[in-house]
């Protein structure tokens, strides 16, 4: 039986058994009576769905139900020994019904990005081999919001064939009352870019379960968050998280310093890294059509979040062009470009004028072979862990694949001309693209020969920031959520 529907027995019968404190109180015991015959019709229905019922519970029902009858067909006068009689009657069968009815846990998943499903991948995992569970994936269904038009998108049918995946429409919330949901999206009606079906916000999810749990589908930054910056510690659905999954302590910190609850918070780790340590001594899976570009070539992978057009997208042409002739001049390379997956719904929402450029810069200049720029190669594909696994230098700011790419300890090549003094990673542990006292176009010609003095201040790096860097967080997770729910 799953935990909620016993635990609503477990309710009926201490409602019951108050009931039977007071009956001989009563000048009229009737109603009373009537309301504990109706709580015991409805226990009954709950137990006959179980499979088995042990012989001992339904003749301890039994004796219960038929106690209550009497009484209220007048059949027998109500007194203080009789109805000490029907309180122990309760206390055994409230015993076999915990002791003889074993307790399963409703577990649904409710991610609405393919490409985001990592951030609960390993829990998902983990709760898929337990035992004690039923586990649901329900990817739901969400809009694209360009300036003029919400688009209806569905990517269930787009996920890993090791998931097993329940259609949205086959999934009834009000008749499931899940015990636990894992989500990785909590913005509900605030998000900009995108948006899921109202009736998966928050604020609905929570009236059927009592564990909302809040995963993101972004690894924690190693820049500690400042005001107006990206983490949600000011979305009003975190009132309705029950339990929020952080991925280092600085980042509860810094939650608890915006009025977060403490016991909402678990430092546990990102499932996202999790993936990434799984597959460092794993071999790419990558498109065929890649192999031969990559075959023998430096790979420069370059990451640009889903923002990179949204301000003044000219100029961040202008640098993305820079990067891209780097095979020009450098011998033997290549430029493996890694859009973020809502580029051209970001473009389309915040900077329109743009997307014409951008359809041109994909098609004509780095696709095909009559194509503007050489040696550049356009993964679009819903698994960036391949992208990190063949990179040799990943070029990037601040993005949740740096963070998983830190596992790696390879070279990073930051956009930037220093990370920020408050970072939790040192200084001294990237190269910076404008860093003044060397052009960036210099330090690249020497990657190819094996130029690295700095490879020693990056090993290890992942684990000093993210706790159970491991991979081991998915695992820690689920646990940590189960044991919260007390069983027994």
């Amino acid at each position: 039986m799953f935990l909620k529907k016993k635990q609503r027995i477990l309710d009926l019968t201490d409602t019951i058994s108050e009931m039977v404190g007071v009956l001989d109180q009563l000048k009229d015991p009737n109603p009373e009576l009537s309301d504990c015959l109706m709580a015991l019709d409805i226990i009954a229905e709950q137990l006959m769905q179980e499979e088995e019922l042990s012989p001992q519970l339904i003749e301890q029902f039994n004796l219960v139900q038929n106690s209550f009858v009497i009484y209220y067909e007048k059949s027998a006068e109500i007194t203080s020994e009789g109805l000490k009689g029907i309180q122990k009657h309760l206390e055994v069968l409230v015993k076999l019904i915990k002791d003889t009815i074993g307790t399963k846990l409703n577990i649904v998943f409710f991610p609405y990005k393919v490409s985001m499903w990592d951030s609960l991948a390993t829990i998902y995992e983990a709760a898929k081999n337990d035992p004690n569970c039923v586990v649901n994936v329900v990817p739901i269904p969400y809009y694209q919001l360009s300036q003029s038009e919400a688009i209806p998108t569905y990517e269930g049918d787009r996920f890993p064939k090791d998931v097993e995946v329940t259609h949205y429409t086959n999934y009834n919330l009000e008749e499931q009352e899940p015990d636990i949901i894992f989500i990785h999206n909590i913005y509900d009606n605030y998000n900009t870019l995108t948006r899921v079906y109202d009736e998966y916000y928050t604020s609905n999810l929570k009236k059927y379960t009592d564990m909302l749990v809040y995963v993101p589908y972004y690894t924690a930054s190693f820049i500690p968050y400042k005001k107006g910056g990206f983490y949600p510690y000011h979305s009003p659905a975190i009132d309705n998280i029950d339990k929020f999954i952080l991925a280092h302590n600085k980042e509860k910190e810094i939650a608890m310093k915006e009025g977060i609850s403490e016991d909402k918070l678990l430092v546990l780790g990102s499932p996202k890294l999790d993936i990434m340590y799984r597959s460092l001594h794993k071999t790419p899976n990558h498109p065929e059509e890649w192999k031969e570009k990559l075959d023998g070539k430096t790979v420069y992978l370059l990451n640009t979040g889903c923002l990179y057009f949204a301000a003044n997208p000219f100029l961040a042409l202008e640098k993305l062009i820079d990067i891209f002739n780097i095979p020009r001049f450098v011998e033997n390379s290549v430029i493996l470009w890694r859009p973020h997956p809502l580029t051209k719904i970001s473009i389309l929402k915040y900077t329109p004028y743009f997307s014409g450029y951008f359809s041109n810069l994909l098609e004509n200049c780095i696709e095909g072979d009559d194509a503007l720029y050489k040696g550049i190669i356009l993964d679009e594909t819903d698994d960036y862990m391949n992208a990190l696994l063949l990179a040799d230098i990943l070029v990037t700011t601040d993005s949740s694949i740096l963070r998983s790419y830190l596992l790696t300890e390879k070279k990073v090549l930051y956009w930037d001309e220093k990370i920020p003094e408050d970072s939790l990673v040192p200084d001294d542990a990237f190269y910076y693209a404008y860093d003044k006292s060397e052009p960036w176009y210099e330090v690249v010609k020497k990657f190819s020969k094996g130029y690295d003095p700095l490879k020693k201040n990056r090993l290890g790096l992942g684990s000093q920031v993210y706790v159970n860097a491991d991979g081991s967080a998915g695992e820690k997770i689920f646990r940590k959520i189960k044991k919260g729910l007390k069983l027994d």
